[in-house]
């Protein structure tokens, strides 16, 4: 299942203020193995050899449910779409 843009940049950003790697971008297959926009991914893993990891795969567009339900993180709300409208409105009002 692929998920929003917004939630994927939100996951990233977060992921990124843990202290995590985030690696962005196409994933290709090729004959001598597999490359994120030109990254060969085995050498990008191999520097966490023994190490006990977490991968996070996430396919970016749209839901393939355009009518799923989701619940805002800020406000409890729920709603439809790729933001809440009620904390986007908010936003929108206070930065004027």
């Amino acid at each position: 299942m692929a998920i929003s843009r917004s939630d994927a940049r939100q996951l990233a950003k977060h992921s990124a203020e843990m202290g995590a790697r985030v690696l962005r971008g196409t994933l290709t297959i090729e004959p001598d193995g597999l490359t994120i926009d030109g990254t060969r991914l085995a050498e990008f893993l191999a520097e966490y050899n023994g190490s006990e990891f977490i991968l996070i795969a996430a396919p970016i567009g749209r839901s393939y449910i355009e009518s799923e339900i989701k619940t805002c993180f800020t406000c409890g709300r729920d709603y439809r779409g790729d933001q809440c409208p009620h904390c986007a409105e908010a936003r929108a009002r206070l930065r004027g």
